[in-house]
């Protein structure tokens, strides 16, 4: 199973990446459109989180589990139109030039790693969401200061404690913490 998930991972994302950009390139009609804008929504939601974390970063800032979270929700959902769009603009075309056996062939191994892709996605996404964001939060008052505590452990309770600085961010320094009650 774990090579099923390294070979999906490492070549089958990339191969649908670049097919994509070709349906981009060479795509015609309302499907390349569509998939334009899951392109833009894409780059959109990446450069807030990798550009607002690197921006955070600079004023001691990180983003909420939550606005994360919400980050990959939206990402996992438009890696999935874009994949659906992507099939939609590629199977279609006709390339001109390349033999009709090589052409039928890459047209399966398209729908083959976007089946795959789509397993996977549907598997382990929600459960990866689920491991990684399933940690509570809660805005609590210590001493007179408001801060973020962070259920962060495994099986038994460990609280991490950061600045509160909003619904959206919170320090990015770690304040204090304390294991169980």
């Amino acid at each position: 199973m774990s090579q099923f998930l390294s070979i999906v991972t490492f070549l089958g994302v990339p191969l649908m990446a670049l097919t994509g950009i070709g349906c981009l390139l060479f795509g015609r009609g309302e499907n390349r459109k569509r998939l334009l804008w899951a392109a833009a929504v894409l780059v959109w939601a990446l450069t807030l989180w990798i550009g607002g974390d690197f921006v955070l970063k600079q004023f001691g800032l990180a983003w909420r589990s939550g606005t994360v979270c919400a980050l990959c929700v939206v990402l996992l959902a438009d890696g999935l139109i874009g994949l659906f769009l992507t099939l939609s603009c590629f199977l279609p075309m006709e390339r001109p030039g390349v033999p009709s056996g090589l052409w039928y062939a890459l047209k399966g191994v398209a729908v083959f790693f976007s089946v795959a892709i789509l397993v996977v996605v549907l598997w382990f996404g929600p459960f990866g969401l689920m491991f990684i964001f399933g940690n509570t939060e809660r805005v609590v008052e210590l001493q007179g200061e408001t801060l973020l505590e962070v259920d962060d452990g495994f099986m038994d309770p460990h609280y991490s404690y950061y600045v509160y600085h909003g619904p959206l961010v919170r320090g990015r320094e770690l304040v204090g913490e304390s294991w169980g009650d």
